[in-house]
């Protein structure tokens, strides 16, 4: 237990090296986390804490005794700080560690950290009996316990906070000094990464892949797979299992990779075979029930979800987004039930986190209206990059200044474009949400645009704690938030209609024409045409668990109606024989003979739009619209027969079709869907030869005329802000196109 005595200042120097002779010693990390305890150093005695806990992670006790010393755990948080970009004031801390290394200049923590803060400080607000970043390196440096520490340290916190260059020079010092450091090899290459340096990234990874530390293993593959490394990383875990062969935590890493990618088989194999080590393994068991969602079971996976937040009984967790996203899927729940479960989901979140204190102390500056973005999810096939990238590439930086808060871990070349486009970007997926808040709000952002809603990567905390003072969710979830705090959605006419208003916490925002706007960064020409003698083939590029009961039986009635038609399905679960299986029993029960339905798993992006040209008509599913398959087939001069539903994401597929000027294409009930299809069916010949009509008929439309989009979607901002300076109070937002 601590003894609660006033430190010896002194005594922290010698203990640093004394731990220089056996960096391993727990006891001697215990001793250095109590003495900057008592000293009320939190981040100091946090790192000493954690180090202890990865030598003795079964001590607790001890470590619980060093957090009692202050107010929370986040007092502790040193990283979340240390991540920030450049801007925020740490004058109060520099001067706190100035002081006390002016009783302990031995100790290398503290120099280190100073290093960082006066690295983070502007110069200008540097004070004359401060050293300079580079005197507090040099002292660190000559303090660190083991060769390389201050350097990799200097990497990681330069990385994440977004400054690769400064990264990629901190680690690459290391090579000549510890090439062999496993830890800085895998951060090396994750920089070399972010700066384009792909060839030169895999070779610092397989230098990293050299290590026998099965745990450090698992951290590795975690990473390079989040960078679409998927095969690299089961090679790495499929070598710490050999080093671990009976290892839980190596096998559940291995099925969330599996399971990302679709690959069921080997999720059912992994799973089974923890149970067998793990009987009462919870992990296993909600991956067990959450199966039928990657079967296409979204009434399964629905029940699955809910019955695990019962059990959790953490109102609070993100289990509350994935009910949130789940409810979008079930096709027997009413769009006025699922809005009242948004609000009723994020009602605790709002009471536990509150806003915190709207103070905007820095003071709007400038002529340009201030624009941040929240997203982790700017990377090659994601939806919200396809369609942010282009409107990035041609807002008007005169007029608006862009930041983007990237919250993601994934980043390839479409991440360095976005980056490209941005005034200010922030790696932001190491903050916590009071540290990015603070953030934001020293960035003095004006209007904050969430990305994301309730998907995988939302950062709705950070908004329910009033980051801005405008507030806005765009793209990412064709569905309200739930939250009080966001201000605005921003849809158009037709997802989101001034009757629909009840649907939604958030005031309407709409753009003329349609919300989306098809304008692809990559080229993708035309597919050879069909034979003129081949069977009419429907088809749906759309995620399995949009094809719910409702669908089926509305895809079966057209294949009925239709003499001789196919159906091709293309998804990721489709590389599973037990999912083609199960589509095919569910066919059947609709009468339709299995030899009428093709399924193909995942391809890569610019072989997927290829595949277009092997159907002639695209069928929308209900009650889940498809939003960017659909426009990708528009786009490949393809047909799409859509059923108008009553919310946001029943309606995208009629979003497009009255942009598109096809509205004959789109459906007011199953009868007439059915009817249209047939219709189409039979046109079939013209259908095939006019697939370039179809898509100059798409590029003239206000669907794909980005240049006016962004003219408009930029007036749109500026009425949100004028509407916020003015205080009108109003809840829509609707004006003629420019």
């Amino acid at each position: 237990m601590i003894d609660h005595h006033p430190p010896d200042l002194v005594s922290v120097g010698p203990l640093w090296q004394r731990l220089k002779l056996n960096p391993a010693d727990g006891a001697l990390w215990l001793q250095i986390s109590r003495a900057y305890g008592q000293a009320l150093l939190s981040w100091q005695a946090g790192y000493g804490a954690r180090q202890f806990s990865r030598i003795n992670p079964g001590s607790s006790q001890d470590v619980d005794d060093v957090f009692a010393l202050f107010k929370s755990r986040s007092d502790f948080d040193a990283d979340a700080v240390l991540a920030l970009a450049p801007g925020v004031c740490h004058a109060e801390r520099i001067v706190q560690f100035v002081e006390w290394l002016g009783d302990a200049p031995g100790d290398w923590l503290t120099w280190l950290y100073l290093a960082r803060l006066l690295e983070l400080e502007p110069l200008e607000r540097h004070h004359s009996d401060w050293p300079t970043q580079q005197v507090a390196l040099q002292r660190a440096i000559t303090f660190e316990p083991m060769i390389g520490e201050s350097q990799h340290w200097l990497g990681v916190w330069r990385l994440n906070s977004g400054d690769v260059a400064g990264s990629v020079a901190a680690f690459s010092e290391l090579l000549n000094i510890r090439p062999v450091r496993f830890g800085s090899m895998m951060f090396l290459g994750e920089a070399l990464l972010r700066h384009g340096q792909r060839a030169a990234a895999e070779k610092a990874f397989s230098r990293a892949s050299l290590s026998n530390n099965p745990v450090f293993l698992r951290d590795l593959a975690q990473r390079v797979y989040r960078h679409n490394y998927w095969n690299e990383a089961l090679d790495i875990l499929n070598k710490a299992l050999q080093i671990q062969p009976d290892s839980v935590v190596i096998l559940l890493a291995m099925a969330n990779i599996h399971w990302e990618v679709y690959n069921l088989a080997e999720v059912r194999q992994l799973c089974q075979r923890i149970l067998a080590l793990d009987p009462d393994n919870g992990d296993v068991g909600y991956m067990l029930s959450a199966l039928p969602g990657r079967m296409g079971d979204a009434k399964g996976h629905f029940a699955a979800v809910l019955e695990k937040y019962d059990q959790v009984q953490d109102p609070t967790s993100r289990l509350a987004s994935s009910i949130a996203m789940a409810s979008l899927y079930q096709d027997d729940l009413s769009p006025q039930a699922i809005a009242d479960l948004h609000r009723q989901l994020v009602k605790p979140i709002e009471a536990a986190l509150g806003p915190a204190p709207i103070c905007f102390p820095v003071p709007f500056r400038g002529e340009r209206l201030r624009i941040g973005l929240v997203s982790g999810d700017f990377h090659r096939q994601h939806p919200v990059n396809l369609f942010m990238l282009p409107i990035l590439q041609r807002l008007d930086h005169s007029k608006y200044e862009v930041f983007i808060y990237h919250t993601g871990s994934m980043q390839d070349e479409y991440t360095l474009m976005a980056r490209s486009c941005a005034d200010t970007w922030i790696e932001s997926s190491k903050l916590h949400d009071r540290a990015l808040l603070e953030q934001i709000r020293s960035d003095a952002i004006q209007i904050l645009l969430d990305l994301a809603g309730h998907t995988s990567s939302h950062r709705l905390g950070l908004f329910t704690l009033r980051a801005a003072p405008v507030q806005a969710t765009f793209l990412g979830y064709p569905h309200s938030t739930g939250l009080s705090s966001i201000d605005w959605l921003i849809g158009d006419r037709w997802v989101s209609p001034a009757e629909h208003q009840g649907l939604f916490s958030e005031g309407l925002a709409q753009l003329p024409g349609c919300v989306f706007c098809w304008s692809p960064v990559d080229a993708y020409p035309l597919p050879l045409p069909r034979a003129s003698d081949a069977p009419v083939v429907f088809g749906s590029f759309n995620n399995v668990m949009k094809l719910t009961p409702h669908t089926l039986w509305l895809w079966s009635q057209i294949l009925l109606a239709v003499p001789g038609s196919k159906l091709l399905l293309k998804a990721p679960s489709l590389r599973d024989d037990a999912v083609c299986d199960r589509f095919r029993r569910l066919f059947a029960d609709h009468h339709i003979d299995p030899t009428r339905l093709e399924f193909q798993g995942p391809t890569e992006l610019s072989t997927m739009m290829q595949c277009y040209g092997l159907i002639d008509i695209a069928l929308d599913p209900v009650p889940y619209n498809g939003g960017t398959t659909s426009l990708q087939a528009l786009w490949m001069g393809v047909p799409l027969v859509s059923l108008l539903g009553g919310n946001f994401v029943s309606r995208m597929g009629g979003s497009f079709l009255h942009a598109l000027g096809r509205s004959e294409w789109l459906a007011l009930d199953d009868d007439d869907y059915v009817r249209i299809a047939g219709v189409l069916a039979r046109q079939v010949s013209e259908l095939r030869s006019r697939r370039q009509q179809f898509r100059d008929q798409m590029a003239a439309s206000p669907l794909s005329n980005i240049d006016l989009y962004v003219l408009n979607f930029q007036a749109l901002l500026e009425r949100m802000w004028l509407s916020h300076q003015e205080s009108t109070g109003e809840r829509l937002l609707v004006f003629d196109p420019i």
